[in-house]
């Protein structure tokens, strides 16, 4: 007589595995689930009721919308249909939609107002035929961040006092002093964003501003011709691309950390290749625009900007040295490259009112 066996055998089902899964998902409370769904796209979110009939309302619970124009052929209906029905009692924590229709937008960024929703980024970076402006006629406590990209013509708003990040990209600034209607604004960011032909000024005025990112900017054909900045409280300043033709601050007292990375890039008008300021012209915007940043702390500078600096070097013994507070220098290696060696002239120059500094190596 053969021993019994006490190996057991499994028979592995995929149905039931599947509908094991589902049980799974099924048994989520509701809060995990509409926590879930606001980090997809809204149609999706609203597509999930077919699944469960426990989630056929879960959609109008949504503290998050998300649209994407891509996705949908009647966009603008949906959206219509969804702001229209979705429950008013939950407030709306943040706004986020890519489209390409202009009055799509107005209509959703006066929604966005008048609910009180904080959070709010529109994106109609692939509609490029013209700008078109954007406009806050009444004026908002409650927004506090707002990202724009695309093709708006960016002004004075009416006064949001609750705003306190803002960042625009591709956008075209038409007023000289765009950000003063921002009195708790503590974050700009400004990305490849334009500047209008007849305006000889950029004014970034903020009292409570703290970081400050100007990322590509420039007046179209030639870079900006001059940035002045009123933030007595800044901490953080990062420029790239071109250095402006003019720099003023008031005194910056508390400014902690300067990222500078001095790069020319190849910019069109019309089609023919816009002339640029040569390396030398740039070196002396640099050095002038370093006087207006002589507290800073830490400095990070990049690869194309010690460069810059290294250009006519032996003329930098006869410059005073602006820094008197420096802890640190960094400069910044290339990508898979050691850093180059500092010249001893840029050293001097950079070093000479902080003989204390500690030079380093890191990347950005």
């Amino acid at each position: 007589m053969k021993p019994k066996s006490t190996t057991r055998s499994y028979i592995h089902n995929d149905d039931d595995e599947h509908e094991h899964q589902q049980d799974r998902l099924s048994s989520l409370p509701d809060a995990l689930l509409i926590y879930i769904f606001s980090f997809i796209d809204t149609k999706l979110a609203l597509q999930s009721q077919i699944l469960s009939k426990r989630w056929v309302n879960l959609w109008t619970l949504l503290p998050v919308l998300n649209f994407d124009y891509s996705l949908l052929q009647r966009f603008d209906h949906f959206i219509h249909k969804v702001l229209t029905y979705r429950n008013a009692s939950i407030k709306l924590d943040a706004l986020n939609i890519k489209l390409t229709d202009y009055n799509t937008m107005a209509t959703v960024f006066n929604y966005a107002l008048v609910n009180r929703v904080p959070n709010l980024s529109i994106d109609t970076s692939d509609y490029l035929t013209k700008y078109r402006p954007i406009q806050c006629l009444n004026g908002s406590d409650s927004l506090r961040k707002l990202e724009l990209k695309g093709m708006f013509e960016f002004g004075r708003f009416s006064v949001c006092s609750g705003l306190v990040k803002l960042r625009l990209e591709r956008v075209k600034i038409v007023e000289s002093d765009p950000f003063s209607c921002f009195p708790n604004l503590k974050e700009l960011c400004l990305v490849n964003c334009k500047v209008g032909f007849d305006l000889a000024v950029l004014e970034v005025i903020g009292f409570e501003l703290l970081r400050l990112v100007i990322s590509s900017c420039f007046y179209h054909p030639v870079p900006y011709e001059k940035l002045v900045l009123l933030t007595p409280k800044l901490k953080v300043l990062e420029i790239s691309g071109l250095i402006p033709m003019s720099f003023e601050a008031c005194e910056l007292p508390g400014l902690d950390t300067v990222h500078i990375d001095c790069c020319f890039s190849l910019a069109r008008a019309f089609d023919r290749i816009v002339q640029q300021p040569d390396e030398g012209e740039q070196k002396v915007n640099l050095i002038k625009m370093f006087w207006c940043l002589r507290n800073a702390k830490c400095i990070h500078l990049s690869p194309s900007t010690v460069k810059l600096l290294s250009i006519s070097h032996d003329k930098l013994d006869e410059e005073p040295c602006p820094f008197v507070n420096l802890k640190v220098l960094n400069l910044i290696p290339p990508p898979n490259k050691p850093v180059g060696e500092l010249h001893p002239s840029v050293a001097t120059y950079l070093l000479r009112g902080s003989p204390k500094a500690v030079v380093k190596t890191l990347p950005g």
